[in-house]
């Protein structure tokens, strides 16, 4: 197991803008991407959802194989490799992307084991207008600080993005201190969070929330939490947004 240094991507609809209305969907995969319950069960949400973004956390991909991703433009940004497969985090979309870049994190968890990848996507609105989407899967196992020191080096690097943006995913929040942490890169970032009506799906460590979507300068008129029958250790969460 190595650590991997390249983008996987598709890039279909370079000559496609954002729409003004777009549904997108964050989950943490558990990296069962590869089998066909998972698969199935995607295909439904994105059917029921008319989804326009996917956000996914803990991707496995087959290297020798190609993504299949129902016609969807997409990136994935690996933290691990192995003799078959690729792990990491991954943006489907089906309008243009102008720009992509990923960020490891500097430290590894347990100290001796993986780093983690948030993937960073800038999409073409309307006009000079871009929306910043990060895909952000939070490093675990390590002290606050060094948690810390992680959502500072992704605020470092998004903080000059005028206009909307969204930040989602796995936030490893499972106690209070880094819940609190989390509390101050938002507000920093001047993220609003999208709220549930039920979040009894919501998967909770300690009673804390590990998923999120947040957002800025975008109006959220839909949100939910998906029950997937078990398919992951984690529920699909969805948001609706306009400009």
């Amino acid at each position: 197991m190595y650590q991997p240094d390249k983008f996987i991507k598709s890039l279909k609809h370079q000559d496609v803008d954002f729409h003004k209305r777009f549904t997108i969907l964050s989950w943490n995969v558990a990296k069962l991407t590869l089998r066909s319950s998972y698969k199935e069960f995607l295909e439904s949400i994105i059917k029921n959802y008319s989804l326009d973004v996917l956000l996914l956390q803990e991707v496995k991909k087959d290297i020798s194989t190609e993504l299949d991703l129902y016609d969807y433009s997409y990136i994935l940004s690996p933290n691990i490799e192995t003799k078959r497969h690729l792990f990491g985090v991954l943006n489907a979309f089906k309008t243009s992307c102008e720009n992509e870049f990923s960020l490891l994190t500097q430290k590894r968890e347990f100290s001796y084991m993986t780093h983690k990848v948030s993937l960073i996507t800038e999409h073409k609105v309307d006009g000079d207008k871009r929306l910043l989407i990060v895909n952000l899967h939070a490093i675990n196992f390590v002290k606050s600080s060094d948690f810390h020191q992680e959502l500072n080096s992704i605020k470092k690097e998004i903080k000059s993005h005028k206009g909307a943006m969204i930040v989602a995913g796995d936030f490893n929040t499972w106690n209070i201190k880094r819940v609190q942490l989390l509390r101050e890169f938002t507000h920093d970032l001047s993220l609003k969070e999208v709220s549930f009506s039920d979040d009894s799906n919501l998967k909770k460590v300690f009673s804390n929330c590990i998923d999120y979507i947040f957002y800025r300068e975008l109006k959220l008129s839909y949100s939910k939490v998906i029950n997937s029958k078990k398919i992951s250790d984690h529920n699909p969460i969805i948001a609706t947004f306009e400009f």
